[in-house]
């Protein structure tokens, strides 16, 4: 099935197969026989990689060569449901598995490993935390609009001074009236030139080090 037929509505089709599950008590030797992909996985897999071959690889060394983001193709992407893979159905995400992310990602980066880097930040970094500890309000203002490929995400962690160290940041968020105040630096943001939106790891209490309100 080309890539371009293959809409979020046919994979929830797909995924509502019997998708195999891993007993806890199979050991990792046990898992590296497993040498086949489920239907499942398999038709994600080639249905990105034919989306690969006729519309990343094309464009991928132009791309870098010009530091040019791929809006185009990361709205297919977000058309194919793929920039929303991991959210359940029931908040309007794709809702396969782990596994299937695993294959998703490994494609799109197969052909351009930027927008594989786009992908995995927007779909682990923003949109899963926004899912995970997020209000009703926050997700319908947060999560939906940015899972059809239209907007992007991302995740502000790193500091120019305490790299990706989370207990050792700095930027400090402080509650003003009903509205929460940054203050601080953000250094090496994925997809930051191009987000809508951001989750930004910041502390109330700077004594607390690690163990702080996020």
């Amino acid at each position: 099935m080309a890539a371009a037929k293959m809409t979020m509505r046919s994979f929830r089709n797909f995924a509502r197969c019997e998708v195999p599950t891993f007993a806890s008590g199979l050991s990792p030797r046990m898992l590296s026989t497993f040498a086949r992909l489920p239907e499942v996985h398999e038709m994600l897999r080639k249905t990105c990689r034919d989306f690969v071959e006729k519309e990343l690889k094309p464009v991928a060394a132009e791309n870098d060569r010009h530091h040019r983001f791929p809006k185009q193709q990361v709205k297919k992407m977000g058309e194919m449901g793929l920039m929303s893979i991991v959210i359940p159905e029931s908040e309007g995400g794709l809702g396969l598995d782990s596994l299937a992310y695993s294959v998703a990602v490994e494609e799109i980066s197969r052909g351009c490993a930027a927008t594989g880097c786009i992908m995995s930040a927007h779909n682990s970094l923003y949109l899963w935390p926004i899912l995970k500890y997020g209000t009703k309000e926050q997700k319908e203002r947060h999560l939906k609009p940015f899972m059809d490929g239209s907007i992007v995400g991302s995740f502000a962690l790193s500091e120019p001074g305490n790299g990706s160290d989370a207990g050792a940041a700095s930027t400090v968020a402080k509650l003003v009236g009903n509205e929460w105040v940054l203050n601080g630096t953000k250094a090496w943001i994925t997809n930051a030139h191009e987000s809508g939106g951001f989750v930004v790891f910041a502390t109330t209490d700077k004594q607390k080090k690690h163990k702080v309100d996020i």
